[in-house]
């Protein structure tokens, strides 16, 4: 009860439940470097509902709303006396939204794309490395991560959660707009500037991570080593163990890209963090065409041929840029950089042969709670 009003009057919320139930760990033999790649596996989501059940042990999750999402973070209930500690480091999440969102003018973002096509703008140093890192995985995966490219999302109504197939002029005029490689940093003045008119940026894609990788180094810092953080169940980083000393980590469920209370698959996760992307809640048809809200900044046109793809990375801001550029460039492509050094493992869908059904591809050694199953 104590508890509960600590969370009531800090705008978070606190409860008991039970994890995933741990299962007989299946993983492939094979050093991480070689990145094994699977064969596509058709899954049918309806065996999986139940195979992930909850076991004894209870935990505590405590939630907190930012960025338009439920933040939520879980702990084992032997660390249920760090709630308060936890609670002051959600409340961070105010502070980095108010940095990072597009959607109040005074935010830094909002500056940015302000003033930054007129002059070099001065940010903070949090800020300016996180921009550094999404250039740098725009770089990585040829341009599919790419956070200038809101003109392409806005043309496709999608900002305003109303898609519609934009006409061919408007997706040039967007186009034109858009390009990574049109932002300018100054490292020694921590400045940003835009080469071109009437650019913008949006963290978007890769803010959610940064904000779980600053929360999970607050919980470190205040001897909270066991957890799984995690916001609105598409980025994810767990600490530790969910039973303390067991080694084994966290059961974390791989949901069915279009009914996510479906789960497909499950997954140990130890100290790293997993992102996902996909298209699966935001789409719209046209002319019996359907089109996802994730846009290739270099075509001007949605996504490939995936229903979602997950990363596991050692941040969640990696995870998340990953996730979102892979996706972006689609099956094949996200094949060929396996042999890459900073290629990490990563899990495939897409759309199956039957109704419902998916098939999944995992690319690198993937430590299953549950690996998925053909009928």
């Amino acid at each position: 009860r104590q508890h509960n009003q600590l969370a009531s009057r800090r705008n978070s919320n606190h409860s008991i439940t039970r994890p995933l139930e741990r299962r007989s760990s299946s993983m492939m033999k094979s050093n991480p470097k070689n990145h094994p790649i699977s064969e596509w596996l058709e899954v049918d989501p309806s065996q999986k509902i139940e195979r992930l059940r909850a076991s004894d042990r209870l935990l505590t999750h405590i939630s907190h709303r930012a960025m338009a999402t439920d933040f939520v973070a879980i702990l084992p209930t032997e660390d249920a006396k760090l709630i308060e500690i936890a609670i002051d480091a959600l409340e961070e999440l105010n502070q980095i939204e108010a940095a990072l969102t597009v959607y109040q003018p005074e935010s830094e973002i909002s500056q940015i794309n302000r003033l930054a096509d007129k002059h070099a703008v001065k940010v903070s140093w949090s800020t300016f490395r996180l921009i550094q890192r999404a250039l740098r995985w725009s770089d990585l995966t040829e341009g599919a991560f790419d956070i200038t490219a809101g003109p392409l999302v806005e043309a496709w109504g999608f900002l305003k959660r109303q898609g519609r197939k934009p006409n061919r002029q408007e997706i040039e005029d967007a186009k034109n707009r858009v390009g990574f490689q049109n932002i300018e940093l100054d490292d020694a003045r921590q400045t940003i500037a835009f080469r071109r008119p009437n650019m913008a940026i949006n963290l978007g894609a890769i803010g959610k991570g940064f904000a779980l990788d600053r929360i999970a180094g607050r919980f470190r810092e205040q001897g909270i080593n066991h957890f799984l953080l995690h916001g609105g169940n598409s980025s994810v980083i767990a600490g530790g163990d969910q039973d303390p000393g067991s080694g084994e980590g966290w059961a974390v469920g791989i949901a069915h890209p279009t009914k996510p209370k479906r789960r497909l698959a499950g997954l140990w996760l130890r100290d790293e963090a997993l992102g996902t992307s996909g298209s699966g809640k935001q789409f719209f048809h046209h002319r019996g065409q359907r089109y996802g809200h994730v846009i290739d900044p270099r075509s001007g046109y949605p996504s490939g041929d995936l229903q979602a793809l997950t990363n596991i990375s050692r941040s969640a801001t990696d995870a998340d840029a990953c996730a979102t550029g892979m996706f972006v460039a689609g099956s094949e492509k996200t094949q060929s950089w396996a042999d890459l050094d900073w290629f990490s493992p990563t899990i495939m869908i897409r759309q199956g042969h039957r109704q419902d059904a998916s098939e999944i591809r995992s690319v690198g050694v993937v430590h299953w709670v549950d690996p998925p199953t053909s009928k």
